[in-house]
């Protein structure tokens, strides 16, 4: 049976995140106090269990109170699952509560298919009687059909895969959740249509197996969205909780157009590392990574042409291009203001080498950046490491970047012309937003024959490019 080839390269990052407490206050009229009054499920893959929720009874009174029954109103049909104090159970009788103390009520819920497009609503609520006085907590959860993608393969490094069914489309019609690795076969192509969403689980992700082809088709008003499949509010900026996509040597005419790409460990992984071993490509465009726990975007040696894309805040790199290949970024903003840890590396990091435990590898390099934003809250943003036993060639044309000179040395003009050294003014950077602010030094800085020659007559989000004056620099053109 043929197997995934896997890369030696991998970066690897341990996020701790703390939540936050929210106060008990809701009061109700009756002998209990409830710290909600409905439970609120975000969106409920039909089949899969949800997260657990949680809510508080009170005993606001100097006196011992005894619940005289505590059940699901559904019964034995209800769709949730309920444990009081580490108890499961669909009743509960004569519960008491000491004075001035609680309980906790913990509710889950596993919903069934209902072979609709869109999510649909299920509800139930949780009785409580307490010597005639009748109250209620309100259960309330979306659940929505989804195309499962289950592993086949277990034995094998890289983790649990399958091989996805050649030449294949993925439409809007339901989500896709993957579970483990969805491996795209040699010579064949998954195609992926405008406004899809797919969801991973933890660990698991694409990958573009030598001689497949992975086509995005997604649109600035209708992007395809890749993310993690924890849709619960509490996720919803939570770096790592999926892994990434991986377009493995010799996959071939990777287009990726049109999407938003978040919250996992690393955006998209070009990989290439053995000498010899024909160079992946990648044409991507209209496309947003962000807040990825390693790097928005890794290369290593593979073959890059970027246009009106944001490589947004993550844990290491937004961009990091490694151990040499072809790159080209033509109004791409570069931006990382991570705040969930003291980030030591930059924004952009160029090397034309690659050194693991048993292996040096050495690939020539080329990389250009038009009418491109390179910034962040560290003082450089740009990391240069060169071997000159092979070709290191880098360009930056009309750009706004970060770098202390101390740190990177600009003076040569074939490297460094026309460039700006200041703050671009984002509109909140740190929020994901790398929309320019009313005052940007970017606006109308850039060079028109670049976007010309490129191709590229609207931004990131579609907003038209004027021709008359320069363009703004990075990925969005701002509107007045």
């Amino acid at each position: 049976m043929k197997t995934v080839n896997w890369s030696i390269f991998s970066i690897i990052v341990i996020i701790f995140l703390a939540g936050g407490c929210k106060k008990d206050s809701f009061n109700r009229d009756g002998a209990l106090t409830f710290s909600e009054d409905t439970v609120l499920f975000d969106t409920v893959f039909t089949t899969i269990g949800s997260a657990t929720r949680q809510f508080k009874i009170y005993n606001r009174h100097q006196e011992q109170i005894t619940i005289s029954s505590i059940m699901l109103a559904g019964g034995l049909q209800s769709k949730y699952r309920m444990n009081l104090d580490g108890v499961a159970g669909v009743a509960f009788s004569n519960i008491t509560i000491p004075p001035k103390d609680s309980l906790f009520v913990f509710v889950d819920v596993t919903l069934d298919p209902n072979n609709l497009s869109q999510p649909a609503i299920v509800t139930d609520s949780i009785l409580f009687n307490t010597n005639g006085i009748i109250q209620d907590v309100d259960l309330a959860a979306f659940g929505w059909d989804a195309d499962f993608i289950y592993p086949t393969v277990f034995d094998n490094p890289i983790g649990p895969y399958t091989f996805l069914d050649c030449n294949i489309t993925w439409t809007s019609a339901e989500p896709h959740v993957i579970y483990g690795w969805a491996v795209v076969p040699d010579g064949c192509t998954l195609t992926i249509e405008a406004g899809t969403n797919v969801y991973s689980h933890k660990s698991s992700g694409i990958i573009v197996d030598e001689g497949g082809t992975l086509i995005v088709n997604g649109t600035s008003l209708n992007p395809v969205t890749f993310s993690s499949d924890r849709l619960d509010e509490f996720y919803e900026d939570q770096a790592g909780e999926w892994d990434r996509i991986r377009l493995l040597n010799g996959s071939k005419n990777n287009v990726i157009n049109g999407a938003i790409i978040k919250n996992g460990n690393v955006g998209i992984e070009v990989d290439t590392v053995s000498p010899g071993s024909p160079n992946p490509t990648l044409t991507i465009s209209n496309t947003i990574i962000e807040n990825m726990a390693g790097a928005s975007l890794l290369s290593l040696a593979g073959t890059v042409d970027a246009k009106n894309c944001v490589f947004g805040n993550a844990g290491q790199y937004s961009v990091a291009l490694i151990n040499g290949g072809t790159h080209n970024f033509y109004h791409c903003t570069i931006g990382n203001y991570w705040v969930n840890g003291n980030r030591q590396t930059p924004a952009l990091q160029i090397t034309n080498w690659l050194e693991t435990s048993t292996t040096y590898y050495l690939k020539d390099l080329n990389s250009y950046f038009g009418n491109c934003i390179i910034y962040g809250n560290n003082q450089t943003e740009i990391g240069l490491d060169e071997d000159p036993s092979a070709a290191f060639n880098f360009e930056f044309d009309h750009c706004l970047i970060r770098v202390n000179t101390d740190d990177v040395d600009v003076s040569d003009l074939a490297e460094f012309h026309d460039i700006i050294y200041i703050d671009p003014e984002f509109v909140k950077p740190t929020e994901q937003n790398f929309a320019l602010d009313t005052l940007s030094p970017a606006m109308n800085a850039g060079d028109i024959s670049i976007t010309n020659d490129a191709g590229i007559f609207d931004d990131v989000i579609g907003n038209f490019r004027p021709f008359g004056s320069g363009p703004d620099l990075g990925a969005y053109e701002r509107q007045e």
